[in-house]
């Protein structure tokens, strides 16, 4: 891993009548998006306003590009921008003057303010509404220049609580977009969402937060081949009837369950990723006509569900 911009040892947070988290850890490389996903109550907003700094945990550490966020909160917030996912403009403002008072709130050099504004705006899709006062936008545009006032200063790490909430799908496939060209000019995040799908689309790991405590923290990819319990799950598709395929799976000692959805045969290869290929020159040998032979890809809702279903 490189090395992590945010690093989380042992993170304990206690309100008056319980404990939200308990020992998390974990470690984000510059460039990450991460999706924090969990059940209602699970502890990601408390994780995300420690991460912030706006609250102080009860124990344990959080660094962020460096700096001990618990202990220096005000030189946090330079590196870190949190947005909630019910958050608040200044209305009667331009999205231009609200990107200026940004700047000079981070102390962005006069002569360079300009010149950032409008590099951030186009950045964020913003250049031709500068000029529109920010109670004017719509929902999407409004949540743009929200994330826009975080970077304008060239912040380290994102953190968003909900950002899809209350957006129609187009605008909500705008925001995917937007995610996607951060991650692709080296902005870390950590998004919080509860739509599974539209996280697949820019996420680099997940991590799986239940009851206060991270149960599973791996990387994600959106093409890594699905491996439970050190099966390969398969999905093939062939010219003509599926069953005569389907019963010479069955009987074959490398292949568990098999079942058929639509014209896809789905079949769990007890073997290794390594094996496929000749397995697959075994069927083509056999006279099977396989039109497609793809492995199953893990997905953001097989890590959730799976998961949280473990131990219940």
């Amino acid at each position: 891993m490189k090395k992590p911009i945010v690093s989380v040892k042992n993170l304990v947070f206690d309100y008056m009548t319980k404990r939200a988290l308990f020992g998390v850890s974990f470690d984000i490389a510059k460039g990450s998006v991460v999706a924090l996903v969990g059940p209602n109550g699970a502890g990601k907003t408390t994780l995300m306003r420690c991460l912030a700094g706006l609250v102080k945990p009860f124990s344990g550490e959080i660094t962020i590009a460096g700096v001990n966020v618990p202990e220096d909160t005000r030189e946090a917030h330079r590196h870190v921008f949190y947005l909630s996912d019910v958050f608040g403009l200044y209305d009667d403002l331009t999205a231009r003057q609200c990107l200026h008072y940004a700047a000079l709130a981070f102390e962005i050099p006069k002569e360079e303010i300009k010149e950032r504004v409008e590099d951030t705006a186009k950045m964020l899709g913003l250049t031709e509404h500068l000029d529109t006062l920010a109670g004017s936008l719509s929902r999407g545009l409004r949540q743009r220049l929200a994330i826009a006032l975080g970077i304008v200063h060239k912040t380290d790490f994102l953190i968003l609580d909900e950002p899809a909430s209350g957006l129609d799908p187009k605008s909500r496939l705008e925001l995917s977009q937007l995610f996607l060209s951060l991650k692709e000019q080296g902005y870390t995040l950590l998004i919080s969402s509860h739509i599974l799908a539209e996280l697949e689309d820019y996420a680099t790991e997940v991590i799986v937060l239940k009851s206060g405590r991270i149960v599973r923290h791996e990387k994600f990819d959106g093409s890594l081949t699905k491996v439970q319990n050190n099966k390969i799950n398969l999905a093939i598709r062939v010219k003509g009837s599926p069953k005569p395929l389907m019963k010479f799976l069955e009987k074959d000692d490398v292949i568990g369950e098999v079942s058929l959805d639509g014209e896809w045969i789905k079949a769990e290869f007890w073997g290794k990723e390594a094996e496929l290929p000749a397995y697959v020159k075994k069927l083509v040998s056999a006279d099977y006509k396989l039109l497609e032979f793809k492995l199953e890809k893990s997905s953001l809702k097989d890590a959730y569900f799976g998961t949280l279903g473990e131990g219940e």
